[in-house]
């Protein structure tokens, strides 16, 4: 059974599963660096900004998440962000050498909870939707 195998797969064997919890942990970390070497330049890291654009009073109830209503953090409700204010920070991200913005409020929000011009995406296109490349 070979475990070096480095293209992807989901074809996994329960014995070759099995085979991989067996091994010492620092042959499983030289074995993902080498996977990550044939696919990725060793020296660099991808730098990516997340920002938060609706914090605070999701109605979700996700026990381990400091946003959800359902518990007492300190973490303080804020409106939607500003449409302008999201492309500005995409911009100063990709300024600072973010090569990837990711933004995220809560999970399913309602139509009420986002204004016209975030649903169209307003400033994708020109900004990169997502990448920053």
């Amino acid at each position: 059974m070979t475990l070096m195998n480095t293209s992807p797969r989901n074809d996994w064997t329960r014995e070759e599963i099995a085979a991989l919890f067996d091994l010492p942990f620092t042959e499983l970390v030289f074995r993902a660096a080498s996977v990550h070497r044939e696919h990725f330049a060793p020296d660099e890291v991808q730098l990516s900004t997340l920002l938060s654009i609706k914090t605070g009073g999701c109605e979700e109830d996700c026990g381990y998440c400091s946003q959800s209503a359902h518990h007492d953090t300190d973490v303080k409700a804020t409106k939607l962000m500003d449409v302008q204010a999201v492309l500005q920070a995409a911009a100063q991200a990709r300024d600072h050498g973010s090569t990837r913005f990711c933004i995220f409020a809560w999970r399913n929000p309602k139509a009420r909870d986002v204004c016209q011009d975030h649903r169209d995406g307003e400033g994708r296109a020109e900004h990169g939707a997502g990448n920053l490349r």
